[in-house]
């Protein structure tokens, strides 16, 4: 994985490759993912950097507090990427309403690194 890159950058990378190209093997090691992190990633509702970024504000994050607990990136990505409450949490960025953290299933993470 590239160490000057954050988790963030590293998504906004991954989803602005076209669905129809493949991603290499040196650019997946790049990114830091497995082929399997890949599809997992790719077969997500759209737009969880979005809903990712919006949500750790409400905790009092940056993205740079993100990227600095590589760890739970993936975790993070997974859960949002695939979440029931996507539409509900698209909606309300859109309306500039408050996220529904009560149905996040990433609020303990952003709870304990807002604590960090």
């Amino acid at each position: 994985m590239t160490e000057d890159k954050g988790f963030i950058e590293r998504m906004a990378r991954i989803f602005g490759v076209p669905r129809e190209r493949r991603i290499s093997d040196p650019e997946l090691s790049d990114l830091g993912l497995s082929k399997a992190d890949f599809i997992m990633l790719r077969s997500g509702v759209p737009n969880a950097r979005e809903r990712i970024l919006s949500m750790a504000r409400q905790f009092g994050l940056t993205e740079d507090d993100l990227d600095a607990h590589p760890e739970l990136s993936l975790e993070l990505a997974e859960k949002c990427g695939h979440c029931r409450q996507a539409k509900t949490c698209r909606d309300a960025i859109r309306s500039g309403d408050r996220l529904p953290q009560e149905k996040c299933p990433n609020s303990g993470l952003y709870a304990a690194l807002s604590e960090v």
